[in-house]
């Protein structure tokens, strides 16, 4: 039994569909709903329960939840599981989801700094400066690894988690188990995007839980009551297809890969922890944005993310040699084009800690709160009713509750990023408490 077989049955079975959805099968036939020869991802008990237990048994976990609305909705699920109310330890580096679970669940954020290295890029937190927070906090959330690829472990600190509950931000970490570098799964709760590295299709999530009781109702309460058949059989498909990688010789490929633009004009090779993470600088006569620019153009390709200090690439498993082939010609071309002769000069150490406004209230609170939009420039001192991410990756210049100063008014006009869940920004406005 499996999904796959639930779907291929019902598609044979089907002659006439009087159920959701209202495209009848016209545009993706196993785009279906709940029926009797289908299974419940809200209440599994056949095909999805199946690959739920191969997916815990994979990953060494208890338990596991699928999810389609994406590592959003599943953190935030793993939040409400902490508490309301609760006080809650975590990097000011974290990602957006985790700052709407503290606001919808009212909980007091406990915020650590992240080292800020020289290209802009947050670095972990180190285990050790959690160890003044855990006793008076609920639960700890950690991100292994970041979105740009860096690494920390945390097993120090298993003794003094062992009446919290620690979450893990794993969204960017789902191929980790296939490369042996699966070092956090021992905490609470872990979630998991199928979509970023892997190959199922976006919004493909999963919680592996460690915890003795079944956490199925808050695995549900973000998630659609109509769930995407199509995005649960992508997860299946990529578990069986990733029993079938020869994962020694894809690491071989992408060292290969480095390597090659390591050795190209202009270009280098930032050293992470990641090797699915491509994370590059370029001659620092040149500027980035014009770089990506040719490269789309004239080549196609695209990177995950550009700045005005470095790009980074996702590198998967379903990459080929030839993909990798054709961005080292891509590579030298731009190269040529350009006439690019010096490499940047980054050394890789930190050069300070990540910044915090003062919190007036707390992120639900202020959230919650009537609000006006007032301009940018004359916003001193008022506190921010809204959350201001550049994105990506998403991580908060601001956050609800917090007093807008010049660094973050200066930091809001002269970024390049596009600020989500902020209309106004665009025209220089920001909306603040009453």
């Amino acid at each position: 039994m499996s999904v796959k077989s639930d779907l291929d049955r019902l598609v044979k079975k089907e002659a006439f569909s009087l159920h959701m959805p209202g495209h009848k099968g016209l545009r993706l036939k196993n785009d279906t709903t709940e029926l009797s020869m289908t299974d419940n991802i809200l209440n599994p008990k056949a095909g999805i329960k199946e690959l739920e237990n191969a997916i815990a048994h994979i990953y060494d976990a208890k338990k596991a939840y699928l999810g389609t609305n994406g590592s959003t909705g599943l953190l935030m699920s793993s939040l409400l599981y902490a508490g309301k109310g609760e006080k809650i330890v975590l990097p000011r580096g974290s990602h957006q989801s985790i700052y709407k679970g503290l606001i919808d669940n009212g909980q007091e954020p406990i915020y650590i700094k992240n080292k800020i290295d020289k290209l802009g890029i947050a670095r972990p937190v180190k285990a050790a400066d959690y160890l003044t927070h855990m006793g008076k906090v609920k639960a700890a959330i950690f991100t292994n690894p970041t979105y740009e690829g860096y690494m920390e472990d945390y097993a120090i600190l298993k003794p003094f988690l062992k009446e919290k509950v620690s979450i893990l931000d794993g969204a960017h970490g789902s191929h980790l188990y296939y490369i042996c570098n699966q070092v956090n799964n021992w905490m609470s709760l872990q979630v998991h995007s199928f979509h970023k590295t892997l190959g199922a299709m976006n919004q493909a999530a999963i919680i592996l839980s460690n915890l003795d009781e079944d956490i199925r109702e808050y695995a549900n309460f973000f998630q659609t009551s109509s769930p995407s058949f199509p995005i649960i059989l992508s997860i299946e498909d990529t578990v069986r297809e990733m029993m079938s990688v020869k994962i020694d010789k894809k690491l071989q490929d992408i060292e290969w890969l480095k390597k090659e633009i390591n050795n190209i004009k202009g270009f280098s090779i930032i050293e992470n922890d990641d090797p699915l993470k491509l994370l590059i600088t370029i001659d620092r006569n040149i500027k980035v944005e014009d770089v990506v620019g040719w490269l789309e153009e004239n080549k196609g390709v695209f990177f995950e993310l550009s700045t005005e200090k470095y790009i980074l690439g996702l590198l998967s498993f379903y990459d080929s040699m030839g993909n990798y082939e054709w961005l080292v010609r891509s590579l030298k071309a731009v190269s040529k084009q350009f006439k690019m002769k010096e490499k940047a000069d980054f050394e890789g150490e930190t050069e300070e800690n990540s910044y915090i406004p003062e919190m007036k209230m707390l992120p639900g609170e202020a959230f919650l709160s009537e609000k006006k939009e007032v301009d940018l420039r004359k916003s001193k001192g008022m506190v921010s009713g809204v959350l201001y991410s550049p994105y990506p990756p998403g991580s908060p210049l601001i956050a609800p509750g917090e007093i807008i100063d010049d660094y973050v008014i200066e930091k809001i006009l002269t970024s390049k990023f596009d600020y989500t869940g902020c209309r106004g920004i665009k025209d220089n406005g920001i909306f603040v408490i009453k």
